[in-house]
């Protein structure tokens, strides 16, 4: 009965066309050429076969015309997907009903081709049908379903991953295709690289259903790292599910897949018939996919923007913070165990480095994230050693130093400057054994020959090359990089690099060629081509980097800084100029230099700065430069680098110069640097406010010692002295007050001006600007007095409490005294008794010619010792407390002298102090 009403539905429709037709005539075709009587005969036809032929049909009129594609995409699937629910006993059906909608989903880019995606994953329950399809029997059905689904997550991503995770049976659906015919499996491994990337919860769901265990048996089948593209795709599900997820890292970590990473990136040179050849591109891109593992594992850095939309507190990131860092710690352990710092110094490092630049360069990077921050593989790697010249080795740290200074690709240097860096990082003993190898032992041979130190090569890239005075080349640069690095945070290695010679020992003379002389004369670099500017400005960018590493919070390097009478001048003069470059950026730096300098010794680098520069210009730069757009980048916390996919991994793997690697700060700056700086501008500022607002460099107390009259002192002497001193803070004052009116010279931007010049525009906008910077002046001004008011208040509040506390043991002291003179008067009365007692035994005595006293009275006098004898010791005790009291108030009384001087030094009057003293004496004597 079904089918008779669906021919006879189907009869009526085809009678009404036709009447319409002959008496309206025939329409425009707007039934997507053709694509209509196909869809109609394909939902609603009654034989099974004139339905499989429509869907053929169908089809091939789809893959040939984009008409029938929109279509369809527009009006057709929506019932084909009502005939997939409505068929369950004809697979032929079933088989072509889903070609037909892989057609339309797939091919070229189009209008009709991504509507037909819009429509498949708009609706959760078109989602649900074909993951269910993927159950099935038929193994053509499953293989249109997997490649449907596959087609449509490339554009329709976030739809097709909201689907899946309405539907609790899709994951372990697609994880049970996984272990079908490779070629559904292949299918189902594109589907869920393209749901795990960037969905944390897919992810997780993916990873505890087993992807790891799936991925790792389909890379040993096809071979591993010498496989084909479908090892690729695993190991890039791999990395989707390991990128920043720290219970997923911990999951592989604990299910022993750690220890099969190593051998995946195990690479190296390969020799053939001619000789040393290069890798295969696909072998690359495995390798490369393979060293990403490695550094996802191992590196605490967040993905970029993948949490902004959570609110989370301080505590909680605090929390996953260290829960990323504690898994990183523990991966760096497991990956060092099977060897990994060896397999990645042999990919990179030495003959038996890899030809693939890129492949060097992401090995290089792994084994900087391996090593940064960890004690054992800092030390594996200073012990790690790299094939050179057949059957020599040589330290992976020199063959490092060697690319990092030397290589073509300017990503491998960098690279290799990463390892340096990471290699030294909180490692203070390798820090200072790199430093003491500071040394042109090798002067005059070839670098990548003859070397046998670390030192020497950076100390060779530091001299003068071809006869002229400096150098700008990228090796003069990558040393200054990494010389910051062995100086960073360790005094000791400050210390030993002061006394670093350059000179060879073969022509060393009375005159040495020191390091830091060094540094400071390569920042007077000059360019003639307009091509090495760049060149130029990153090299100086570089050394004021380490020269504000080196001379931060060390006296000793700041003071050999200041010996030199050139440096200071020529880093102001670098700081007001930009140098030949005129670069901002290079100005700035140099102004941070005079910041740690003046930290240091206050008084003449202000004068300097004040002179050369000017303080408003010194803090305009300094502003100018944290606003910039480089030093921005560079402020932003790192990041984990983009993830390889199967388009940018074979594009990287036949690059020739490896992947690009843009620096945050383009070179001029970095993260450490920006965090330093922010922190320094405050400390700046402030020592330059105080030494404006209060300029004695003594302390208080030398200033009261200065003042009092000393010991086995005549009064001769002491006036004498006190003279002195007088002419002596006289001196000070007037040079402060020059100072003064240098500074509100420079802010103020005073200048000789004519009668008339308020008639010129330009003078009208000059006093404007004098206006403006009268307030700021005047506001530096009033802050200065409430800085100075809050130390008065202060010093008063805290005599204050002096006072309470002199008046609590005042009333202490006398209560003492009170109780003590009673314990005299009741001594003294059984003194007096005991006396009488005394008397009165020997008269009886006397009396009675030698007859016994009475025993009473014995008695009475017993007890009257062992009294006197317990107030004895009570007088004893009562004596040492008083003492002690007395010693209290004696240190009371220095503390008073002390405030009082405080407060006559910052400017309250002698005479007024002391009449307050008087009158609170007075008013506790009254009380």
């Amino acid at each position: 009965m079904h089918r008779l009403g669906a021919v006879a539905s189907s009869f009526k429709h085809g009678a009404s066309s036709v009447a319409k037709n002959i008496v309206f005539g025939a329409p425009e075709d707007d039934s997507g050429a053709g694509a209509e009587p196909l869809l109609d005969e394909l939902t609603e036809g009654v034989l099974g076969a004139d339905r499989i032929a429509a869907a053929e049909a169908l089809r091939r009129l789809i893959e040939k015309d984009e008409r029938a594609r929109s279509f369809v995409a527009e009006r057709g699937l929506v019932k084909m997907f009502e005939t997939l629910r409505d068929t369950n006993d004809d697979d032929g059906l079933v088989r072509a009903t889903l070609e037909t909608m892989r057609a339309a989903a797939s091919g070229e880019a189009s209008e009709g081709r991504e509507r037909a995606r819009e429509v498949i994953t708009g609706d959760v329950n078109n989602v649900k049908q074909l993951v269910s399809e993927l159950r099935g029997v038929d193994f053509y059905s499953k293989l249109h379903a997997a490649q449907t689904l596959s087609e449509a997550s490339e554009t329709r991503g976030e739809a097709m991953r909201a689907g899946m995770l309405a539907d609790p049976t899709a994951v372990p659906t697609l994880m049970d295709a996984m272990k079908e015919n490779e070629v559904i499996r292949n299918e189902i491994l594109l589907l869920l690289v393209s749901l795990t990337r960037g969905n944390e919860e897919l992810q997780k769901i993916v990873a505890f259903e087993g992807a790891f265990e799936r991925a790792f048996a389909v890379m040993r089948e096809e071979g591993g790292v010498d496989g084909g593209v479908v090892v690729q795709d695993c190991l890039e599900l791999c990395n989707n599910l390991l990128r920043d997820n720290p219970s997923n890292q911990t999951l592989f970590r604990e299910s022993g897949f750690v220890r099969s990473v190593p051998g995946m990136a195990a690479v190296e040179r390969e020799i053939g018939n001619a000789g040393m050849q290069g890798i295969s591109a696909q072998k690359a891109a495995n390798t490369l996919c393979a060293l990403e593992t490695v550094h996802l594992l191992v590196s605490p850095d967040e993905e970029s923007g993948k949490r902004k939309h959570l609110n989370r507190d301080d505590e909680l990131d605090a929390m996953m913070k260290q829960q990323r860092l504690q898994g990183c710690r523990a991966n760096q352990s497991e990956l060092a165990k099977h060897g990994t710092v060896e397999i990645l110094v042999r990919a990179a490092l030495g003959d038996s480095a890899v030809n693939a630049v890129s492949v060097r360069v992401a090995a290089l990077r792994a084994l900087a994230a391996l090593v940064r921050d960890h004690e054992g593989n800092q030390t594996a790697l200073f012990s790690a050693t790299a094939d050179r010249a057949g059957t020599v080795t040589e330290p992976a740290l020199l063959s490092c130093g060697r690319a990092a200074l030397h290589s073509e690709s300017p990503a491998e240097r960098s690279a290799a400057i990463l390892v340096l860096g990471a290699a030294m990082l909180g490692n203070p003993d390798g820090q200072l054994l790199l430093v003491s190898t500071l040394a042109p032992t090798g002067l005059g041979a070839d670098d990548r020959s003859e070397e046998s130190s670390l030192g020497g090569l950076l100390a060779r890239a530091l001299m003068q090359k071809g006869g002229s005075s400096v150098a700008f080349d990228e090796a003069s640069t990558a040393a200054a990089s990494v010389l910051r690095d062995m100086l960073h945070k360790n005094d000791q290695s400050k210390l030993k690099a002061l006394r670093v010679n350059l000179e060879p020992l073969s022509s060393r003379s009375n005159a040495s060629e020191l390091l830091l002389p060094r540094c400071v004369r390569q920042l007077a670099v000059t360019h003639a081509r307009e091509e090495d500017e760049e060149k130029v400005e990153k090299l100086q960018s570089v050394l004021l980097r380490l020269l504000i590493v080196w001379l931060y919070e060390c006296k000793a390097a700041v003071e050999a800084f200041l010996s030199s009478p050139g440096h200071l001048p020529a880093i102001a003069d670098l700081a007001r100029t930009g140098g030949s470059t005129e670069s901002p950026h290079v100005a700035a730096l140099a102004c941070v230099v005079l910041g740690c300098c003046l930290l240091e010794n206050s008084g003449s680098v202000l004068d300097v700065v004040s002179a050369r520069v000017g303080l408003q210009n010194f803090f305009m730069k300094w502003e100018t430069m944290t606003k910039s757009s480089l030093y921005a980048d560079a402020s932003r916390a790192p990041t984990l680098p983009k993830p390889l996919t199967r388009a940018n991994a074979a594009k990287f793997a036949t690059q020739s110069e490896g992947a690009e690697d843009v620096s945050p700060g383009g070179g001029l700056y970095d993260h450490d640097i920006t965090v330093f700086i922010n922190e320094l501008e405050e400390r700046v500022k402030s020592a330059i406010m105080s030494l404006y607002a209060k300029p004695s460099g003594a302390g208080d107390e030398c200033a009261v010692s200065s003042v009092a009259k000393r010991e086995d002192e005549d009064d001769v002497s002491y006036a004498r002295r006190l003279q002195e001193a007088l002419q002596a803070s006289e001196s000070e004052l007037a040079e402060v007050r020059s100072r003064n009116a240098v500074l509100a010279e420079q802010i103020l931007g005073v200048a000789p001006t004519s009668a008339n010049a308020s008639d010129d525009p330009s003078a009208v906008a000059k006093n404007g600007a004098r206006h403006a910077s009268a307030e700021a002046l005047h506001a530096a001004v009033e802050a200065a007095k409430r800085a100075s008011a809050q130390e008065i208040a202060s010093l008063t509040s805290e005599l204050e409490e002096v006072k309470k506390v002199a008046e609590e043991r005042q009333e202490a002291l006398t209560s003492l005294s009170t109780a003590y003179n009673g314990l005299e008067a009741e001594v003294y009365r059984l003194e007096t008794e005991a006396n009488g007692l005394r008397e009165k035994l020997h008269a009886s005595s006397e009396f009675g010619g030698g007859a016994a006293p009475e025993t009473s009275s014995l008695d009475i006098a017993r007890e009257a010792g062992r009294e006197e004898a317990a107030v004895a010791d009570a007088r004893a005790a009562d004596e040492a407390e008083l003492n002690d009291l007395l010693a209290c108030l004696g240190q009371e009384e220095a503390s008073k002298e002390h405030l009082l001087a405080k407060l006559i030094a910052a400017g309250e009057s002698e005479a007024a102090l002391l009449d307050e003293l008087a009158s609170i004496v007075i008013e506790d004597v009254d009380a």
